[in-house]
């Protein structure tokens, strides 16, 4: 039961650190949802400007193309 007296600072900092963590790995996963929705809805604007041939197909190509 002394150990527990003796650390228990220790334990409390420990725990306040992984809290924080796994809250900024939950606000980092959520940024990355909304980027993907973002790029998503930037495909579909940039589809329907080619469609109606207002955007040159030469200006859509992918650029992750190795």
């Amino acid at each position: 039961m002394d150990f527990f007296k003796k650390h228990v600072d220790t334990v409390v900092i420990l725990g306040a650190v992984a809290g924080s963590m796994l809250w900024m790995n939950g606000k980092f996963n959520e940024i990355d949802k909304k980027f993907y929705e973002v790029e998503k809805e930037l495909t579909i604007l940039k589809t329907c400007l080619i469609m109606k041939n207002i955007m040159p197909v030469e200006l859509a190509k992918n650029e992750h193309l190795e």
